[in-house]
């Protein structure tokens, strides 16, 4: 019986799954790895952790497992999307990477905007968000002999193809996302590359993410335990891969993706531009993923650092005691607000970021009711991205979510009553590593492509529907109200201290 490895690299974990041929899990395994903050708004990991990661989570599956390597058919990749790695043509990465909520390239950004003028979004498809190349700008700019020194950029995933198959290589949905792609040829955007001054030679060759890209070399094999020559499918960035592992197989569907950020995509056939939406190309073919990105919104991420400021860790049984806690707390958090905007953002103009806050406070207000916001806030920040979506025409009818926080049944229930959404869960709730497992299937053909997904409707399972109640609605409409008038009135409060300060 063929088996299906999936390997996830996030924000802050590897994870790895192991499936059968009919997308049964047979076991997992995660392992943390760490950012490094070596000034403010700089943000880096080190590769060779996303490769350890990689390494001891198949080797947790196999040992424990006892699995035979020899009847793993396929291995894919899903991985955090954007981040910037040079590396040398021995495939050696010079330093760290530079990941996607690093923030130094301000200035390169700007510099996009000032040549491109009015035909950014014409030229590039998306408007300047995450994306690596102003960051490989920064580091033309500023560290001109690692330039140089660079055969290829790579991200996540593309640095996960280069240790497994031993060679530089991409696929279209993790860089679709890029200024320097273009989305309706599927080729590097030259024109781009020309009028900003990147070369288009250290871009690596593009593949579809259910191409086989290549097969397992030696010393990954030796590295990892698995079989020498085991065939490897591209892969896809995060989100559009756990898409599929909620079964977002159509235009019209949608995934809410809940991790370190709050992400919420729709599923499309169109590749319009919309200044306020950010579209690459979905891992099946002809199809696309349209995310709101007006700000990125911390959900795992806040409640992570809420974690840390009340215990000074991140256990898990930590954040146990936060759900239990929240339990303490009245719907609203005793008109308690909270902003969920602690990561980079992704706003051009100064005058309109966010930033992280609690307002509302008093002497009254309790740990429940702390844990409690943050829950509200990031179902607050989706309900302003569904309407959001809802402008350009893209009309969420539920939230099929996935990720760490929906392991809370208060914060999904939250969130349904926020949004008035119903929320769906997948039986297999592995997210991203599960659907690079599924991608992995059908790149190898252990699934078929050419039956419409009726394979793989049969192997995705929904369950665990929390559906909207009625008698919350009437608080979290006011307190959703004076979200929205609070974000709003705190915009551009600030980027303008931080300029303050650097003057």
């Amino acid at each position: 019986m063929p088996k299906l490895l999936g390997i996830d690299v996030g924000t802050s974990s590897t994870k790895a799954v192991l499936i059968d041929d009919q997308g049964r899990l047979i076991d997992f395994a995660t392992k943390d790895h760490p950012t490094f903050n070596p000034v403010p708004g700089h943000q880096e990991q080190d590769p060779q952790h996303w490769w350890e990661g990689a390494c001891s989570t198949v080797r947790q599956i196999m040992e424990k497992t006892g699995e035979n390597p020899a009847q793993i058919a396929g291995i894919s990749f899903s991985g955090q999307g954007c981040a910037c790695l040079p590396v040398a043509n021995t495939g050696e990465p010079l330093g760290r990477a530079l990941i996607w909520t690093d923030e130094r390239a301000v200035g390169q950004k700007a510099r996009i905007r000032e040549i491109l003028g009015a035909d950014l979004g014409k030229i590039t498809g998306n408007d300047i968000y995450d994306q690596p190349e102003p960051r490989m700008m920064w580091i033309r700019d500023s560290q001109p002999d690692r330039y140089q020194k660079a055969a290829k950029f790579l991200s996540t995933v593309s640095y996960l193809i280069l240790r497994f198959a031993g060679k530089m290589a991409a696929n279209i949905s993790d860089w679709g996302f890029h200024l320097a792609f273009d989305r309706t040829t599927k080729t590097w955007n030259y024109q781009f590359l020309e009028a900003v001054g990147l070369d288009s030679n250290k871009f690596p060759q593009l593949y579809a993410p259910h191409e086989i890209v290549g097969r397992l070399c030696e010393q990954a094999a030796e590295e990892t335990g698995l079989m020498p020559g085991t065939p490897l499918v591209a892969g896809g960035q995060d989100a559009t891969v756990a898409a599929l592992a909620v079964g977002v197989l159509e235009a019209g569907q949608s995934l809410n993706m809940r991790g370190t950020t709050d992400l919420l995509s729709f599923c499309t056939d169109r590749v319009d531009y919309d200044p306020d939406l950010y579209t690459t190309v979905a891992v099946l073919p002809g199809l696309y993923m349209s995310y709101d990105m007006k700000e990125v919104v911390a959900a795992g991420g806040s409640y992570r650092w809420l974690a840390y400021m009340l215990f000074g860790e991140t256990a898990s049984y930590h954040f146990e005691t936060m759900n239990d806690l929240a339990q303490t707390a009245p719907p609203g958090a005793n008109d308690l607000l909270y902003l969920p905007y602690l990561l980079i953002t992704t706003n051009p103009e100064p005058d309109l970021q966010r930033a992280g806050s609690f307002f509302g406070l008093n002497t009254s207000t309790t740990r429940g009711d702390l844990c409690r916001a943050v829950m509200e806030g990031t179902a607050y920040a989706l309900r302003e991205a569904a309407e959001r979506l809802a402008r350009a025409d893209m009309n969420i009818i539920e939230l099929r979510a996935t990720g760490g926080p929906t392991k809370s049944p208060l914060w999904n229930q939250i969130t349904a009553d926020v949004t008035g959404l119903p929320m769906l869960m997948p039986a297999i709730s592995a997210g991203a590593a599960y659907g690079a497992a599924l991608l992995a299937g059908l790149g190898v053909g252990v699934f078929p492509m050419d039956d419409g997904y009726v394979t793989l409707r049969s192997i995705i399972k929904l369950h665990r529907h929390f559906e909207p109640q009625a008698e919350t609605r009437p608080v979290y409409d006011r307190l959703y109200n004076a979200f929205c008038r609070l974000a709003k009135n705190t915009s551009g409060i600030a980027p303008q201290l931080r300029t303050e300060t650097s003057d």
